[in-house]
């Protein structure tokens, strides 16, 4: 509809640029190329490789169970969550086609499940990690239970079973994220990886106007999610009050950070990687000036929102309210610009009412 609009407009004014129109406005191909091959694919590769290095580090601590190693796993799996948090808002192929959420990042974790798993004294292996274990007793938050919850896995011979259950975890999430980038990158079986499908670019593609679709929904839902569950949640504007149990994780305390790389994943999917990339922005821009430098303006002040906010999320919730309820206004504010505004410029249905404005804050 865009493209057929600009085409008929720059025929009839004779090459007078339009709002929307311009001949320096990138196409839906470029602007998905450049997101594809600067902001996700590059996103993936970093999760990949984090993950790679929190199993490493996993491995370390197992075979010296020291707390200098104990540490640095810690270290190791807040950068890997921080860099999976950043992919959330680019979650289209292989991601969701391989169901990696039920593996990866699978929120409540059932921590008094996996306490009564590992009193039994067996080891896990990383074959029953990934076919046997339920969602909730795998992936991101149970390794920060085994992780964070007390130093047992510096205690000498008390840390067996523990440190057998981290390890099988750590070497779920790292096969699981490698494959998921492989599945983006390389060919197989003579087809193309998912970037050549996503961005046109082979044989049988999806059409640019649905993958634009996909790469809109994806940070909507995202923010959505955010705004009206999470944080209406945790500061109980939602029927059954404060439930803080909304904000994933526990005892790393890592739910800010969480929220703030969840954003930054968001930004790079609307303004592209650095200043020559292109991102959402890019098609919204020459619709509307106005919605494209508000949108920018908004996900800043988000951003900027979350860094007001000291310690973890749950205590903050309830000793700051201020603060958190500023963070929840900036995302409101986003999720309203993205849900209407961006939504309807784009000519994309996401699921729900386009004009949605009733989000709890």
């Amino acid at each position: 509809m865009r493209s057929a609009y600009c085409g008929w407009a720059t025929v009839l004014l004779l090459g007078i640029e339009l709002a929307g129109c311009g001949a320096s406005a990138p196409t839906d191909q470029e602007v998905l190329i450049s997101l594809t091959d600067e902001v996700i694919v590059p996103a993936y590769r970093t999760v990949a490789e984090d993950m790679g290095r929190l199993d490493q580090d996993a491995t370390t601590l197992c075979n010296a169970p020291i707390p200098a190693n104990l540490e640095a796993a810690r270290q190791s799996w807040r950068t890997a969550r921080g860099s999976w948090m950043r992919s959330k808002a680019m979650a289209v192929g292989p991601v969701m086609a391989r169901r990696s959420m039920s593996l990866l990042d699978w929120s409540p974790t059932d921590t008094e499940g996996i306490d009564e798993y590992l009193a039994r004294g067996r080891t896990v292996t990383a074959a029953e990690a990934r076919e046997v274990l339920a969602s909730n007793r795998r992936g991101f938050g149970a390794m920060e239970h085994l992780l964070f919850n007390d130093d047992t896995l510096v205690h000498g011979s008390a840390s067996g079973p523990r440190c057998g259950y981290l390890a099988a975890l750590t070497e779920v999430s790292r096969d699981e994220t490698r494959a998921i980038l492989s599945e983006w990158v390389e060919t197989r079986e003579g087809e193309p990886g998912y970037r050549e499908f996503f961005t046109d670019r082979s044989k049988s593609a999806l059409l640019p106007v649905a993958a634009v679709a996909e790469a809109v929904r994806i940070p909507v839902f995202l923010i959505r999610d955010l705004v009206d569950v999470r944080l209406a949640s945790a500061r109980g504007l939602r029927e059954g009050g404060v439930d803080l149990s909304a904000i994933p994780g526990s005892s790393a305390g890592n739910g800010i950070e969480d929220l703030r790389n969840e954003i930054l994943g968001i930004q790079a999917m609307y303004e592209g990687a650095g200043s020559g990339g292109l991102g959402l922005s890019h098609l919204v821009h020459p619709l509307s000036k106005e919605t494209d430098r508000r949108l920018r303006d908004q996900l800043r002040a988000a951003i900027q929102a979350t860094d007001s906010v000291e310690g973890p999320l749950r205590v903050a919730t309830v000793e700051q309210p201020g603060q958190v309820r500023q963070v929840h206004e900036a995302l409101f504010e986003v999720h309203r610009t993205m849900a209407t505004e961006m939504v309807s410029l784009l000519d994309v249905s996401v699921g729900f009412s386009d004009t949605d404005g009733d989000s709890v804050r």
